[in-house]
């Protein structure tokens, strides 16, 4: 019995020092599991002591009057299309009325009208914030000073640059096209219309004397001043260009046996104007001149079919999609990189809000096309940012450089 007790004793000493050391064990691990999560804290808060945390949310969730962080915008293109214009102005000529009859001629303006013809278009992609991709940052105001002191370098518009201490500079590249319009100096119209209008017309008027048997006829002229009607002006300047053809042709003949020298083309230059100015009292005027008419598109999420980009109005040249005129047709066809790359939908991004990470992003290249009537006017490819994806990067300690145009991260340095 005693050498029992005495194995039972010997057994509950051997579980209570097994239940020590067993809770023992427990509580070293647990002392080494906390060691190693303030080690891994203190880790971390060394790692990120480059930068300050922050938040990046959309403009429109923040509070009005905040101060605590600043705004950057994401770039897009708006596409301004230079519309190179052809106006030609039909004046009616004060005689056409008898063109057909005195000249023989049947091609004539019968009626004054003003027409527009594209001559060509010129596209230019300019490069402004995106309203719908607008963010804020918002510091955290427990950090210190010196961790607040994150470097971000924007645009005078808004548009971000890049972020981190010595960011590597970029400077965006401007497409500029220099057009010069050439148009011919304003001339008077129907210079020789205002003519003389009175002509003089002589009567003879017979006066008959009778003396006894014998009469007598004494003619007596009688001088008057009349109006001319439109038809006896239309004659006299009918008159006067075969006058003034058979100067040149007596000119260039050799008529007068006089070697002019250059004088004999200055002679005939000024003929054949003068000329031109009677016969325009006939055939009327066609006023050509060269105009450039603007016009601004932002593609959209919808692009993808063809839609009005113009139109072409006789009254006004280049109207509005939603003025009257013959229809200008614009087609935005993505290629389809952003299909590829996975982003944040435009329906939830003012929703969300990253910690220490940047919005930007992955621009879309698409294929523009404009036509008019059938006709391809012009053909390019340009990228198109707001077509794109908005992405995430972490900003830790890196330093990022952004292009200005698309948005896209053009340089990255991990530290």
């Amino acid at each position: 019995m005693e050498k029992i007790k005495n194995d039972n004793k010997h057994l509950n000493l051997k579980n209570y020092y097994h239940r020590i050391s067993k809770a023992q064990i427990m509580k070293s691990l647990s002392q080494r599991n906390n060691l190693t999560a303030i080690l891994t804290g203190i880790l971390f808060l060394i790692n990120s002591a480059g930068y300050a945390q922050f938040s990046v949310a959309s403009a429109k969730s923040g509070i009005p009057g905040q101060t605590d962080g600043i705004y950057y915008a994401l770039p897009r293109t708006t596409l301004k299309f230079d519309f190179i214009l052809e106006k030609t102005v039909s004046i009616k000529g004060p005689y056409s009325q008898f063109a057909e009859r005195m000249l023989g001629v049947q091609d004539y303006v019968n009626e004054n009208s003003t027409t527009y013809r594209i001559l060509d278009l010129i596209v230019t992609p300019i490069t402004e914030p995106d309203p719908d991709a607008v963010f804020f940052v918002r510091f955290d105001d427990r950090t210190s000073k010196d961790e607040q002191k994150i470097p971000f370098t924007l645009q005078s518009d808004g548009i971000i640059l890049g972020v981190g201490p010595e960011m590597i500079s970029h400077k965006a590249e401007t497409l500029s096209v220099e057009k010069t319009l050439v148009n011919s100096p304003e001339e008077k119209k129907f210079n020789y219309f205002a003519e003389r209008n009175l002509f003089q017309r002589i009567d003879t008027i017979v006066r008959k004397i009778t003396i006894d048997t014998t009469v007598i006829k004494l003619p007596v002229l009688h001088t008057s001043w009349q109006d001319r009607n439109p038809e006896q002006k239309a004659r006299a300047a009918a008159d006067y260009i075969q006058t003034i053809r058979e100067a040149r042709y007596l000119l260039l003949s050799g008529y007068q046996e006089i070697n002019y020298g250059n004088s004999l083309i200055y002679m005939d230059k000024q003929l054949k104007q003068l000329e031109e100015a009677y016969l325009s009292l006939f055939l009327g005027i066609n006023d050509r001149k060269i105009e450039e008419h603007p016009v601004y598109y932002t593609p959209n999420q919808n692009s993808g079919s063809l839609v009005t980009l113009a139109r072409l109005s006789d009254d006004s040249g280049i109207v509005k999609a939603s003025g009257k005129g013959e229809t200008i047709q614009i087609l935005v066809e993505p290629i389809g990189i952003s299909q590829k790359i996975p982003g944040i939908g435009r329906e939830t991004l003012e929703s969300v809000t990253v910690i220490n990470s940047l919005l930007y992003r992955n621009p879309e290249i698409a294929q523009i096309e404009v036509s008019f009537k059938g006709k391809t006017l012009c053909t390019e490819r340009l990228p198109i940012p707001q077509l794109g994806t908005i992405s995430v990067v972490p900003l830790n300690k890196n330093k990022l450089s952004f292009d200005a145009k698309t948005g896209q991260i053009i340089k990255l340095i991990r530290e």
